[in-house]
């Protein structure tokens, strides 16, 4: 399904801008510094802080900030999941460690200006429009294509899901 889409993952959320400048996250500090290693992964893949804003890179962190979201986004396990999944970039561990470090209010401030309007997370767009349940992803892609479809869309009935119950709100 990868050559069908276009992946732009933006690890922010629900985090808010103070007005002094810092950032706070819904689920605490933990969850800035997380969110700051994906942010920095996918601006270190390219080199460019704008990577953030166009998703380039969002496929190729995808192994690293998938492992960091099944870790619930513990901080801790960054240095792990990058090495578990990322170590045939070239990129090093401390690349990412020393741009949290050292650059953190920029991701995280590119990390806004790439967030849309939302009233839940995770918010999910197909073709622009919000994805209300966003376990249904894979049926939504399949039936928003209009090219041939991939094998993965193929004679393969995707069926309902509940409602996921475990959006968080924007308050």
């Amino acid at each position: 399904m990868a050559a069908i889409i276009d992946l732009k993952l933006v690890a922010y959320g629900n985090t808010k801008k103070n007005s002094d400048g810092t950032f706070t996250c819904q689920h605490g500090a933990g969850e800035c510094q997380s969110d700051a290693m994906e942010l920095c992964a996918e601006y270190k893949l390219s080199g460019d802080i704008n990577s953030i804003a166009t998703g380039d890179t969002s496929f190729a962190a995808w192994p690293f900030i998938l492992c960091m979201e099944e870790a619930d986004g513990n901080p801790n396990k960054g240095s792990s999941c990058w090495s578990s999944t990322m170590n045939s970039t070239g990129i090093s561990w401390s690349t990412i460690s020393d741009c949290v470090d050292t650059e953190y209010d920029k991701v995280q401030n590119a990390g806004a200006a790439a967030t849309p309007k939302h009233d839940y997370v995770p918010w999910v767009l197909v073709d622009g429009s919000v994805l209300e349940n966003s376990s249904l992803l894979q049926k939504a892609v399949c039936d928003a294509y209009t090219g041939t479809p991939p094998a993965s869309c193929k004679g393969r009935a995707v069926e309902a899901a509940e409602p996921t119950a475990d959006r968080c709100s924007n308050n």
